[in-house]
């Protein structure tokens, strides 16, 4: 890693899905939409963690380029040389099949309407599903 006057000009940027894409690459800049809001991370950052329901990512690389993705139901970890992102998906823009997506969303309306108030972590669960289906929607529109 470069550094100048003992801070840091790169850090390694690291994206990884459980259906096993991935991304890797000396970057200069990511930024990433997650539940608490956008956040711009600089070599140097100090550690932090967020999730993300359903976020874009930008890495700028140290040569330039820009890769741009959409991550599904995942987490943000920030250290001063690396930045860290796991997610359930990862989809290229406009890769999203809307229509599967609408029909899980209609599926867990269903099922949600069919709980009864006792069922009560069950509800949270597709509630949450629900609210990252929705946003991921709105991203992938």
């Amino acid at each position: 890693m470069a550094a100048r006057k003992g801070l840091p000009t790169e850090m390694k940027f690291q994206l990884a899905s459980a259906t096993g894409k991935h991304y890797e690459a000396e970057a200069k800049e990511v930024y990433v939409e997650t539940d608490d809001g956008d956040i711009g991370i600089l070599p140097g950052h100090q550690p932090e963690f967020y999730s993300v329901g359903a976020g874009f990512v930008i890495c700028k690389d140290v040569e330039g380029n820009e890769v741009k993705k959409l991550v599904y139901n995942g987490f943000v970890q920030i250290e001063p040389d690396a930045v860290r992102i796991g997610a359930q998906e990862i989809y290229e823009p406009g890769q999203v099949n809307v229509t599967k997506v609408e029909e899980e969303l209609s599926s867990l309306r269903e099922e949600l309407s069919t709980l009864s108030e006792e069922e009560v972590e069950r509800r949270s669960e597709i509630e949450a599903e629900i609210k990252r289906k929705e946003t991921l929607l709105r991203k992938a529109r």
